[in-house]
């Protein structure tokens, strides 16, 4: 008998012990939201990823005979716009539900990815959230407007140098601060997979635009209003922007966007204006940003969108005669 009372206390004693240690177990540790996303945008500029590739690299590649090269193609635009004509064999995500669950589940991960839209930017927002949700994408350079001159099928209109700006541009470079980070809860999540997908879908369900134009800026920074004027991001490269940037832009280059270091030099009060060369690593940085929490937007066609000036754009501008193609597309 005592034999057993023993056994029973004892097995008592036990339980209450673990239950005790399961009482006092501490939940699992909260991620820093922020800090996850950012590292994963990091990651990927970090890796020296392309700008963009041409439509008629895209075209080689699907015409060469070598499946392993074989490209698989996302078309970014609307379902309307996709029926209209998309490039051969391409799906359609548009680029608001990238980061919708189960919008990415049957990407390939032995096929390069390429991305494309109507102009080449928001083929960049997609493209962007594609690699941080951890896959390789690029975005074709100046969207469908570089694949056809059906202007039908385009769905948008490209740059065009008759109506682009000549706006001044400025040497000096303006006094800096140094800012709070923005915080994040986007999900219960402690994995890091989905709290960027849940970043980037908290952003991308949105209806705001991610562009603005160079004339639309122009009017803010000079309506005799400083409390609208934005906050001016260049991401060219440091040579470009001491050829001649913007009245108060600051330069920080795209690939370094998401750099702790960099995004402390910017407000999370204030409305965000950032500007490349021809849109297209704009919409990368923009993206990186919105997706932090940022409010940003891409100034649409870059800095040949603002200067007529050759040598501060350093770069050409789109040229429907040099830059377009006339590649068949199926419905």
């Amino acid at each position: 008998m005592k034999s057993r009372a023993f056994v029973s206390l004892t097995c008592l004693t036990l339980a209450v012990v673990l239950a005790g240690c399961e009482a006092t177990t501490p939940p699992p540790e909260a991620k820093d939201q922020f800090e996850t996303v950012r590292k994963a945008f990091d990651d990927y500029l970090s890796s020296d990823p392309a700008a963009a590739t041409t439509a008629a690299t895209v075209f080689d590649s699907l015409n060469d005979g070598d499946d392993t090269t074989t490209p698989y193609v996302i078309s970014a635009r609307s379902p309307e716009h996709y029926a209209l004509g998309h490039v051969p064999g391409a799906v359609n995500i548009p680029w608001r539900t990238v980061a919708n669950v189960g919008a990415l589940d049957d990407l390939p991960t032995d096929q390069p990815i390429i991305v494309y839209c109507y102009t080449g930017h928001t083929g960049a927002v997609a493209t962007a959230v594609i690699n941080a949700m951890g896959h390789e994408a690029v975005n074709m350079k100046y969207g469908m407007c570089a694949w056809t001159r059906d202007a039908d099928i385009r769905a948008a209109a490209p740059f065009n140098e008759e109506t682009s700006s000549d706006f001044p541009t400025v040497t000096d470079v303006p006094d800096e601060m140094t800012y709070d980070l923005p915080t994040m809860d986007v999900t219960d999540s402690t994995d890091d997979g989905e709290i960027v997908r849940a970043a980037a879908e908290a952003y991308l369900s949105g209806d705001e635009s991610p562009i603005i134009a160079a004339e639309d800026l122009f009017d803010l920074l000079n309506d005799g209003d400083e409390t609208n004027d934005p906050f001016i991001i260049s991401v060219r490269a440091p040579e470009a922007y001491a050829l001649g940037h913007i009245e108060g832009a600051i330069n920080i280059p795209w690939k370094t966007i998401a750099q702790e270091a960099n995004l402390k030099r910017i407000p999370t009060d204030r409305d965000i204006v950032v500007y490349c060369y021809t849109g297209h690593t704009g919409g990368l940085a923009t993206t990186v940003l919105n997706v932090l929490g940022y409010n940003a937007k891409n100034m649409k066609f870059g800095m040949v969108a603002w200067t007529k000036d050759a040598d501060i754009r350093a770069t050409s501008a789109f040229d429907d005669a040099v830059d377009s193609n006339d590649f068949a597309t199926e419905p």
